[in-house]
Parts: structure tokens; sequence; C-alpha cells
């Protein structure tokens, strides 16, 4: 989201209760009831350990006594002030409202409540160069403006690009609860053109500012977004300070169908946005005959500062998003476009958690939930520029019914315990591209149509214990990557186990290690691929992988120029097929080394270790027999290359059969 506009900074005798009252047009007082105002004690942010202090010494001072003026509500009298509720004339009705509040404010009480009705406001300001700053209702510092559950702030329809419903304009202890607040959106004039794309339309505009809260409200309809936060000025920019809105906290409230996004955060350091239900952003509308007014984004919440490349000029801090419910937001359920030091835990969404460009996210604990195995429930996208990592932690997540689970981008990168089923055909249940960093460990992808685990174009990754349940397609793929590890991973009830390939223009090819992995496809009612495979352009080390049961060649690989095999103490148990249980076609100085491959067959045939087209190998201190009465074809069969060593192996009812010209055979031992 573009800062588009450049800030402006706004500046805004005892008397006996009763005739106070009357004098403020007020029918009523009551003790205020819930948490006091100022009652949150934290130390000292990180803007302004980098920025320097942004809340002004008079502000804190005055902290103190707006906690104790919110010790009195207030209640409007619209009567009395001219105020309309039938939702006519927004001019007498956003004025009477304004000064009824800053009657209460001068008058020493710190809650006003607005009764049950309609108030048509005039949100849009005609003194800013923006109209969206200054216009609507203004609550001043030290106040609390609580609403009747039935009292709503319509906004008048327009045709500004920008306004603002309720205005909080770098104030300090303020909430607003209660009540509705509901924007234009259907009934707006879209066809004025400076701005063509009208997207600065809010409910709430919280501009700067300290310890403001908004709970219990229900806003919606709006032509930018429900709630806007954002700062005063920019990051060593202009003669306006830097000012971000901190210690703001969301709860409770319902956000609906606003045209940009429910939640928009460009600046802030400490907002908390905590138990809302979050609805339909961005979703399609008409305005009028044949008038679209869908626009970009469409995120429940979007946390998007500006900058350009690796320059700061907003920097939205300190975010935590818990126990939220997102439905039906168009795009996205949250994305962290390129804020630090973002929470997202314990939401409820049907659409995508995204860390964007972020730098610190953590996503744990969230339930995410479709039936269309459609789009990708967690993703990424890059390292923001001039940084070195993404520091992200994806932990504790409940995946169902996406096209995709989690797809990982950028550096840095953690994904643990998360629990991934029912993914549609194409995706994966996590997919690591281009990343750099990345450690996939203890996390459960079962009853997928798709591939469970994917690594395409990525460095340093290292897929660790985890599970792949009820896959229709190879349960792990590494393609065009380099320093993967792939290690004590339980493959089950999969048409394929491992496959490691360099699919690319590259020529480098794919460097991985496949240790320790448990591969068990007997249980799968289709055909059945290999268990690992490799291609030619891959070096792999494959090291302590069980495959019990292989239907068919439970290790398959093709050689190529360069690059290298080891297959080294290997078991393949009770197999049941023709073909040869390792084959490797092609290529150079292969080391297949101290295997255990036992038949388990029901008619002679099949082959232990068959080299063809290969040469300068080793094939070593391996065990190959038939458990049952039936003979196989060849323990070893390398007489299709050249140049085998084959030394000191155990062949039981199967012959050795070799390059009688070229190969070596020393202390093998057949029976």
């Amino acid at each position: 989201m573009e800062n588009e506009h450049e800030p402006t900074t706004w500046t805004g005798s005892k008397m006996t209760r009763r005739k106070l009252l009357s004098s403020l047009g007020i029918v009523g007082a009551a003790v205020a009831t819930g948490t006091s105002l100022g009652s949150q004690a934290f130390g000292a942010t990180v803007t302004e350990q980098v920025y320097g202090p942004t809340m002004q010494p008079a502000a804190a001072q005055s902290a103190a006594a707006d906690a104790q003026t919110a010790a009195h509500t207030l209640i409007i009298d619209p009567a009395k002030w001219d105020i309309p509720t039938d939702g006519t004339n927004s001019r007498k009705t956003t004025d009477g409202l304004n000064a009824a509040i800053a009657a209460a404010k001068s008058g020493g009480f710190g809650e006003v409540y607005l009764p049950k009705g309609r108030y048509l406001i005039d949100a849009v300001s005609k003194t800013s160069h923006s109209p969206e700053i200054g216009g609507g209702i203004r609550v001043p510092s030290g106040m609390k403006l609580t609403m009747h559950p039935e009292a709503e702030l319509k906004v008048e329809p327009n045709g500004s690009y920008g306004y603002s419903c309720i205005f909080l304009d770098n104030v300090h202890n303020v909430v607003i609860s209660g009540g509705m607040v509901t924007g234009d959106r259907n009934e707006h004039d879209y066809s004025h053109k400076a701005k063509p794309t009208h997207e600065w339309g809010f409910g709430i505009n919280v501009r700067g500012g300290y310890n403001i809260t908004i709970d219990n409200v229900r806003i919606k309809d709006c032509t930018g977004d429900c709630i806007y936060v954002n700062a005063i000025g920019m990051i060593n920019y202009g003669t306006v300070p830097y000012t971000p809105p901190q210690k703001v906290t969301i709860q409770n409230c319902t956000l609906d169908s606003s045209r940009r996004n429910n939640i928009s955060i460009s600046a802030c350091d400490g907002v908390v946005i905590r138990n809302n239900v979050i609805l339909n952003a961005g979703i399609q509308t008409e305005a009028g005959p044949g008038l679209k007014t869908k626009i970009g984004p469409g995120f429940g919440i979007d946390i998007e500062g500006y900058g350009e490349g690796a320059i700061d000029y907003e920097t939205p801090l300190n975010i935590l998003i818990q126990g939220n419910w997102f439905r039906g937001n168009r795009v996205y359920s949250v994305c962290n476009f390129n804020g630090y030091g973002v929470a997202i835990e314990g939401n409820f969404s049907d659409n995508t958690l995204s860390y964007g460009n972020g730098t610190d996210t953590v996503i744990a604990n969230n339930v995410l939930i479709r039936t269309d195995r459609q789009r990708t429930a967690i993703d990424g996208q890059k390292v923001s520029e001039g940084l070195e990592g993404n520091n992200v932690t994806i932990v504790g997540n409940t995946v169902k019914g996406f096209g995709s689970g989690v797809d990982i981008r950028g550096k840095d990168v953690v994904v643990a315990g998360n629990t991934i089923s029912h993914l549609g055909e194409a995706g994966a249940g996590i997919a690591a591209y281009a990343a750099e960093n990345v450690w996939i460990a203890n996390n459960s992808v079962h009853r997928t149509k798709g591939t469970s685990y994917r690594v395409a174009g990525g460095k340093d990754i290292r897929l660790v214990n985890n599970k792949a349940h009820g896959s229709d397609k190879t349960a792990i793929e590494a393609n065009a990557s380099t320093q993967v590890v792939l290690s004590g991973n339980v493959i089950r009830n999969c048409s394929g186990g491992i496959r490691v390939t360099n699919i690319s223009s590259e020529e480098t090819g794919s460097e991985v290690v496949v240790e320790g992995n448990h591969i068990d496809l007997t249980e799968y009612k289709g055909k059945t691929s290999y268990a690992i495979s490799f291609d030619q352009k891959s070096d792999v080390s494959l090291k302590g992988n069980r495959i019990p049961g292989p239907r068919n060649t439970a290790i398959y690989g093709e050689g190529g120029a360069g690059n290298r095999v080891k297959i080294v103490d290997n078991e393949i148990a009770e197999a049941n097929s023709f073909t040869a249980m390792i084959q490797i076609v092609g290529g150079a100085k292969h080391e297949i080394v101290g295997n255990h491959v036992t038949f388990n067959k029901a008619s002679n045939g099949g082959v232990g270790i068959y080299l063809k087209d290969a040469k300068d190998s080793i094939v070593a201190r391996n065990t190959i027999y038939s458990n049952s009465e039936y003979a196989l074809a060849n323990s070893i069969a390398t007489k299709e290359s050249t140049g085998t060593k084959v030394l000191n192996n155990i062949a039981v009812k199967g012959a050795v059969s070799l390059n009688e010209k070229t190969d070596l055979n020393v202390g093998n031992t057949v029976v």
C-alpha cells in the first residue's frame, strides 16, 4: 500500500455535577465499567530504541490524569445537541456529535455514551489536502466513546477517494467500544478520477497515537478498510516527525466486506488484534450498473509499510494476531508483506496466512480448513531487500482441504509439528521453493492427492523426522537443489517414496543425502513407483534407509557425467518383484556397499543389484538372498557395465553375473 498523502499534524471554575450535566446536554451519568484507560505497563518500544521516543512528554504526563477522568460516563442526549438519529443531515449530525464529545472532555469526563440511533456522518475532510485526514467523528485523548449496540455511524455516500468515519489523530488513552460503523461502499460514486481507485475510505483511521483500543465494534462496507493503522510523517524524511501508533488493540470486533482490506497496518509499534471476526475483505460487488468495485489486495489483514528498495519509510513493528476467525476474505486472511516481529497465533482461517517478505514472523497453532482443495494455507514470498533472512517459524498448525499446505520461500525458515491433510492433486503438503536454510521437521502430511513434501531450487534444506501417509504421488521430491538432507522420514501407503531430480537448465545438478528413512509402500492400493529414485544430474548419497516389501524397483537411478552415487547400508526386505531392487543406469564410479536385500517370492526371478552402462563402480559387502524356496535370476548383475569391482558380497539363491573382460571378482560368496 503506498503512502499517497503527505502527513499533516492536527492540534484540536468548577460546577456542580447537576449543572455540568445540563450544560453539556447530558441526560444521565453512570460510573464507567471495564478496564481503566492507561492501565497497561510497557517498557521501551522497538521504535523508541531505534528512532528515539515517539510519545511526547506532555502526552506521557497526561496519561495518569486521563485514567482518573475515565471514572465517569456521560450519556449524550441527541435532542439537546440537535443530533438527528434517523440517518439524515450528516453535517448537523457530525458537528453535534463532535461538539458533545469535546464538551464532555472539557468538563472533565472520560467517557461518553451514544444511545441507539442511526447517525449519518460527513466523513470527508474539507480542510485537509487529504480527505481522510480530519473528517468524521473526532475522539480526543483520555476519552472512551461507548456506543449502544444499535447505534450506527453511517458514512454519507460520497464521491471522494478518501474519508474517515472516526478519525483518531495522534491521540492517547482512547477507547472506542460497541455500536456499528458502516461505510458507503455500495452507494459510493466511483466516477471521480483524481485518485481512481477510491481506496482511502476508512471506518476508523488510527493515525499516530498511543494506547488506543477498539473493542466490540461492528464495521463494514468501507471503500478502503474497516480500520487503518498508520503513522504521521515518515522515517528520516521531511520535516514532520515520524510518529507511528503505539499500543493499539483491536478486539472482539466484526469487520466485514471492506473493499481493499478489513485491517491495514502501514506503520505501528505494538498492535494486538485479538478475538475478532474478519469477513469478506475485497469481495466483488456491484456499485451501479456494470460498475465493478473490486481492488487489491483483498486481505483480511494487510501488514504493509512503505519503502523503496532497502529503505523503510514506515515500519510495522511488533504485531500479535491471535484468536481471530477469518472467513471469506478474497485473497488472503493475513499477509505480513513486510512487517517486523509479527505473531499469527491460534486463529481459525479458510484462506492463506502469509509471512510475505516479513521478518521475525511466527505462524503458530492456527486451524486452516477448506473443502474445495484450492489455495495455499500458509505461504511466503522472499527476503525483504537489505536483510539477511526472514527468520520465520511455522509450528503446530492444522491444515485440511486446501490445494497446498505450506509454501516456503526466502531464507531462514523453520516448519515443525504441523498436521496437513486432504489436499488437492496439483499442490504439495509442504514445499520449499528457491529457499535457503530451511528446517522441516516432525510434520505429518496424510491423505492427500498430491506430493507430500517438495523441495525445488533450494539450498541447505533439512527435511527430518516427517511423516507422509496416503499420497497418490511420490511422497518426497527434491529438484534442482543442493545441500539437501532427507533424514528419518516415515513414508507409508504412498504411490512412490523419494525422488531426486534436476529438471532445469542448471548444469550443477542436485545434491541430496537420503538417510535413515522408512519407506513402506505395501499398503498402497494402486500401482507403486520406486521407493527411491534419482536422475543423471543428481549427486546422491543413500544411507541406512529401510524399504520393506517393495512391489517395484526399490532404488532406481541414472548416473551422469561428473555425478557420483553412493548407496550404502540400506535394507530392502521381503521384496516381491521380478525387477531389480537396486538398479543404476549410466554414470561412473558409483559405490554400492553394505546393502542388505531379501526376496520373498512365489516363483523364480528377480535381481538384487543391477548395473547397466556404468563404469568403474564398486559393489562390495552386500548381502542378497531369497528367503523362500525360489531362486533369483541374479543376485548381482554387472555384465552390461565395465570396470566394476565386485568385492566380498554374499549371494544366496542367485548367481553373480559379471563382465568377465573388465570386472574384478574378489571374495564373493555364492550359495
